[in-house]
């Protein structure tokens, strides 16, 4: 077997026969697990608490550790699949989410479940950017490979729907533990697919960073750290301002240290280009908005409305089932009407929804808040794939890898930020509020409430900032346009 398996041997590949179908199956099952694993564990947190006995201020950890390690980790993992293989890194990250389904399923404390999610987070940071490369370079034409992110990325909506439902029937039947079984198979699946389907390739000159991938780590878990501490114990506490000085310490090593490489993990010179700037922040804000809302949405439905998590999870799927077939419908439009304006557009649509939800009280009906997660999960599935397919469309060939970890890794930074922020605001603003109020119920939908409209700001930002980059790229093709005539 030859060691240089360049990125040229697409068209040998395909010329030999590999099908595209298996290996976005493959992608697809694979990327399933990543967010399947999301929304089990939010769908999972009240039962966790009240068997391991977690106080409020830690329970935020446990949505926080998995995605806080899929953030951290996933830049590297880019990089990493481009440079030793997409197809092995893929596989690695396959077995990586099994193991840590396996320590989740037999978790007895607070530090094994803090390790399951670890160990999967580091799987799902595999996972993401090698399943996207291996759509990029199986599928080379651009407006059918955009058809096939968008089903990629649909099936990170699947995975989110599935999630709360596989966690209430595993708490009806049996126990939290359960709900962890299904990454199991289906990562047995997705790696056997790739086993039998997937050829290997990868591009031999990528370099791996460890300087920036170790300071990266340690100043996105710092900053975590910070937030969520802070929150509970004051961010003039000395431990919050250690933590806070020490990531700003640690993520400034980043940027310094990707500036002066000449093969960064993150090519900092590409945020010269707005437009790939732009759609790392939109990614981001599109996953705070998603799976921070979720969050306050599964809390408040069974802490207020007092539903069962098989309940729960059966009243998400208004939201997560539009979410995917707005995924679905974003690859059909973005062909037509482009990226931005999907993005825009979605955006809006999702900060009016989280408007709705924010206004609900503890009697608002399923059909009053149905509506707000119809038009919440409509807005964040037109925007979250064509934030991805701006992001790749922006990088040199042979760099999709390294392009899918930055953009993922900007989606999941927006899912532990929104994970992590509205958490603490949530509990914060409940603490205070319950000694004011005699309801309960009240205090917490207040509190609820309180966090959502954070929500509705980030989305709006980020609706701005899309429609000023979809401005500007405009203007500057105009000014090219006008440079060339003139020439």
């Amino acid at each position: 077997m030859t060691s240089d398996l360049r990125d040229t041997a697409t068209e040998t590949r395909l010329a030999r026969g590999e099908r595209p179908l298996p290996v976005l199956i493959a992608a697809c099952l694979g990327l399933f697990t990543v967010f399947l694993q999301t929304t089990q564990t939010i769908g999972t947190l009240s039962a966790v608490q009240d068997d391991l006995h977690i106080a409020a201020a830690d329970l935020v950890w446990v949505p926080s550790m998995y995605t806080l390690v899929v953030a951290s980790c996933v830049l590297g993992a880019g990089a990493l699949a481009d440079r030793w293989g997409r197809r092995r890194v893929f596989l690695a990250g396959a077995a990586a989410m099994a193991a840590g389904g396996v320590v989740l399923v037999f978790a007895g404390s607070l530090a094994a479940v803090l390790a399951g999610q670890a160990v999967a987070g580091l799987g799902g940071a595999l996972i993401t950017p090698s399943s996207l490369a291996l759509i990029t370079h199986a599928v080379p034409d651009p407006r059918r490979r955009a058809g096939a992110i968008a089903a990629w990325a649909a099936t990170s909506g699947l995975g989110l729907a599935i999630g709360p439902v596989t966690a209430g029937l595993a708490l009806r039947w049996w126990t939290w533990h359960t709900a962890f079984w299904l990454n199991l198979v289906v990562a047995a699946l997705g790696a056997a697919v790739a086993l039998r389907h997937v050829e290997e390739s990868r591009n031999p000159s990528q370099r791996l960073d460890w300087a920036g991938q170790s300071t990266a780590i340690g100043g996105l878990a710092l900053m975590v750290f910070w937030l969520i501490d802070g929150g509970h114990h004051g961010y003039g506490s000395g431990r919050a301002l250690a933590a806070g000085a020490a990531a700003v310490v640690l993520l400034a090593a980043f940027a310094a240290v990707e500036l002066r490489r000449t093969a960064p993990m993150v090519d900092l010179r590409l945020m010269r280009d707005p437009s790939y700037g732009a759609s790392l922040l939109l990614a981001a804000a599109v996953l705070f908005g998603f799976v921070g809302l979720s969050l306050l949405e599964v809390l408040w439905l069974q802490r207020v409305r007092g539903l069962t998590a098989l309940e729960v999870g059966a009243q998400l799927l208004a939201e997560f089932g539009t979410f995917i077939a707005a995924s679905v419908l974003a690859g059909v439009l973005v062909r037509r009407l482009g990226p931005r304006t999907l993005i825009t557009a979605g955006l809006l649509l999702a900060a009016v929804g989280a408007t709705l939800f924010a206004c609900v009280d503890p009697g608002t009906t399923f059909g009053g808040y149905a509506a707000a997660f119809v038009v919440f999960g409509l807005g964040c599935g037109l925007a979250n794939a064509p934030s991805t397919a701006l992001a790749v469309s922006h990088v040199p060939r042979g760099r999709e890898g390294e392009a899918g970890g930055t953009v993922n890794a900007a989606r999941q930074i927006g899912a532990v930020l929104g994970t992590s922020v509205l958490g603490t605001l949530m509990t914060s603003r409940f603490d205070d509020r319950v000694r004011q109020v005699r309801d309960p119920r009240v205090a917490f939908t207040d509190a609820i409430g309180h966090a959502s409209w954070v929500v509705v700001a980030v989305l709006l930002v980020g609706a701005g900032v899309s429609l000023a980059s979809s401005l500007w790229s405009g203007r500057a093709a105009a000014v090219a346009s006008w440079s060339a005539e003139e020439s």
